[in-house]
């Protein structure tokens, strides 16, 4: 299953907004930063018709998130374009792992189009301190084989603004 460059993902429209294209375009993926980070502040629910977890956004300091071990939703700076044809996939910055800390995330289908959100996990009994605007995960691009499907659901256009929208990928 080939992986795009990150360069290539780049010229292909895959990630926009980046922050800074020098830092954020690696070999093998583009990296994306931190918009939000938020505790979780109530009782989610899975079901036919889920009830996802309201938010309630944690306020740097001095620069800095100052996080206690836990659970938190973060948002990505960066808007996220799946072209047909491919599937997306989010890890964790090393950094993270290396401070004790780990995103867990979902495959992004073809198609796909948004400001995506994952979950961050401190495992560290002592906190982590991230920066506003860190990479905290790489986006890499591998090719599908035997589907031209492409995404429609509910978190189609997820937090854009509606200037953000015009057509899809």
């Amino acid at each position: 299953m080939p992986v795009l460059s990150g360069r290539r993902m780049v010229e292909m429209g895959v990630v926009e907004g980046l922050r800074s294209v020098e830092e954020q375009v690696q070999p093998a993926g583009v990296d994306l930063t931190l918009e939000r980070i938020e505790v979780l502040v109530e009782e989610g629910e899975i079901s036919v018709e889920p009830r996802f977890s309201k938010g309630l956004n944690i306020l740097p300091n001095k620069g800095f998130y100052e996080l206690p071990q836990g659970g938190y939703r973060v948002t990505y700076h960066e808007i996220v374009n799946i072209p047909a044809g491919y599937l997306g996939l989010l890890l964790p910055r090393s950094s993270l792992l290396r401070n004790g800390a780990i995103i867990y995330t979902a495959v992004w289908d073809p198609g796909y189009r948004g400001r995506g959100m994952g979950l961050m996990v401190v495992f560290n009994r002592q906190g982590i301190r991230i920066a506003e605007e860190a990479r905290v995960a790489q986006l890499i691009l591998l090719s599908m084989e035997g589907s031209s499907e492409l995404y429609r659901g509910r978190f189609m256009f997820e937090n854009m603004s509606v200037s953000e929208r015009p057509g899809v990928y």
